[in-house]
C-alpha cells in the first residue's frame, strides 16, 4: 500500500513478540522495559519468508519474528 513507517531499536526490542519476551500461554509481557538500554542498536536485519523481519540487537537478542502485520500495528499505536 506504499505506507512507510519508522521505528527505533529501543521500541522494537521492547516490543519483541518472541516466547522469551512474551509468555506464549498467557500473552503476558515478561521483558521489563527498563532492562533494555536506551543505546541498543540493530546489528542485522533479515527477511523471514514473505511475511516478517528478524532483527539482531546489540544485546545479542535475535529470536523475535516481527510479522509485517505486527509492525504495521506497532506503527499505528505510536
Amino acid at each position: 500500500d506504499g505506507k512507510e513507517s519508522r521505528y527505533n531499536a529501543v521500541e522494537l526490542r521492547r516490543s519483541c513478540p518472541c516466547a522469551s519476551c512474551i509468555n506464549e500461554w498467557t500473552g503476558e509481557k515478561m521483558l521489563k522495559d527498563e532492562s533494555i538500554p536506551d543505546a541498543i542498536t540493530i546489528s542485522k536485519t533479515s527477511i523471514v519468508g514473505r511475511y516478517a523481519l528478524n532483527f539482531q540487537f546489540s544485546d545479542g537478542h535475535e529470536t523475535g519474528i516481527f510479522s509485517f502485520r505486527f509492525l504495521r500495528d506497532l506503527s499505528e499505536e505510536n
